[in-house]
């Protein structure tokens, strides 16, 4: 399985920073909730780690 996430945000607002960050936090969480655990074996990274780190950015920006 490939998997590729890029994200760049430059001079944006913090409001738009918030939104992003919150929104790739819930599409992870559903991505894993989707797949399960067997995904994050497969990347080699957990998905939920990455959930976890979005949520935080998100709260940091708010």
């Amino acid at each position: 399985m490939n998997l590729s996430i890029t994200l760049t945000v430059t001079s944006s607002p913090q409001s738009s920073t918030v939104q992003i960050a919150q929104r790739i936090a819930d599409d992870m969480a559903h991505l894993h909730h989707r797949l399960g655990d067997g995904v994050s074996d497969e990347l080699g990274i957990s998905i939920s780690y990455l959930v976890e780190q979005f949520a935080l950015l998100a709260a940091a920006y708010r």
